[in-house]
């Protein structure tokens, strides 16, 4: 088969296009022959040797797929031959076939493409172990996403809104804003042209917001923190801001980090306020919460409460394109990469 591997770390240029052996459907697993492939930060970091439980180079990266199950091994069973599924895995999902756990594979939802399906479940379980599981949003409250035009940050708002929340949305361009608001947001702030913080704070009378989702960090983080009201919560998911064209370096890294006030418990007590992290990854192997996730989410797919949203969509042969377009922060809505 036809994989992309991480020669060694560093930027898109550091994959390469290489015949691999087929994998192999045993100990449990499905082998799924991939349609399309969901691109995600994760996979970013991961290609730059900086994610959590990264293997050495050479590796297949991705996490993210929608196939067609070809051969069942061991005990995997509930999905026929022919199957059209989406799903998950640590690393591997960058080629042609994968090699997966039964649990981490549910079938495709009548009526939904596999590029649709490569675009669902990393950003809808991102999204709502943040908002409903960790945040705990309410009816009314306010909600910050930074990042608003992104798969996480659509998904955000989708569920945001269905929630009954009042959704303040980030974006680094009028376009990527227009998009936020078509999915839901109330209030569009232009992070490049404008003071976000301020804004929020005079829309709101002073009072802030309920509710941080930030996959961004750096000085967003520090202009965001002391926009959270008593009684809010904080969700840090991610640091897009280390992540520039040229890809990860030191230098940048640690501007970012420093730009980033520290925090002490002892003054979270006073301000009545949290703070949460946590990456994707760590949730993967947690089958019975993910199998819980997966359904809740399949459930507001059902009530079109949660849209898939494919911005846009590279061949496989341009699999070091569609790396740079993500990194590079050019996308709307999930990038998806088909397997001709």
């Amino acid at each position: 088969m036809k994989a992309w591997v991480v020669s060694r770390y560093g930027g898109p240029e550091v994959l390469e296009l290489r015949d691999l052996p087929l994998p192999e459907a045993g100990n449990g697993k499905v082998l799924v022959r991939v349609h399309a492939i969901g691109l995600n930060f994760a996979d970013l970091f991961g290609r730059m040797g900086v994610y959590p439980g990264t293997p050495r180079p050479p590796f297949v990266p991705g996490l993210e797929f929608a196939g067609t199950v070809v051969d069942l091994g061991g005990e995997a069973v509930g999905f026929p031959v022919g199957t059209a599924v989406m799903g998950y895995s640590r690393h591997g999902s960058h080629a042609e076939y994968v090699a997966v756990q039964r649990t981490s594979i549910v079938g495709l939802p009548s009526g939904m493409s596999f590029e649709e399906g490569a675009a669902f479940l990393a950003v809808g379980v991102t999204a709502y172990h943040g908002l409903i599981r960790l945040a705990n949003l309410r009816v009314g409250e306010k909600l910050l996403i930074h990042a608003a035009a992104g798969g996480v940050g659509l998904a955000a708002v989708q569920l945001g809104r269905f929630l009954g929340a009042e959704i303040f949305a980030t974006a680094g361009s009028d376009m990527k804003l227009k998009c936020a608001q078509d999915y839901g947001a109330h209030h569009l702030f232009n992070y490049r042209s404008g003071n976000f913080a301020a804004e929020v704070r005079q829309l709101t009378s002073g009072y802030g917001v309920d509710v941080v989702m930030d996959s961004v960090g750096g000085k967003i983080f520090k202009k965001s923190w002391p926009l959270l009201a008593g009684m809010g919560r904080y969700v840090l998911f991610g640091l897009g801001a280390v992540a520039g064209p040229g890809g990860l370096s030191r230098l940048r890294a640690t501007r970012v980090l420093s730009s980033m006030p520290p925090i002490f418990p002892t003054t979270l007590i006073g301000a009545n306020k949290g703070i949460t992290g946590f990456n994707l990854g760590t949730l993967i192997g947690k089958d019975e919460y993910l199998r819980s996730a997966v359904e809740e989410l399949l459930e507001f797919y059902r009530k079109g409460a949660l849209r898939p949203v494919v911005g846009r969509v590279f061949r496989f042969s341009e699999m070091t394109e569609a790396h740079y377009f993500l990194q590079t922060r050019q996308s709307v809505g999930k990038v998806v990469v088909s397997v001709e």
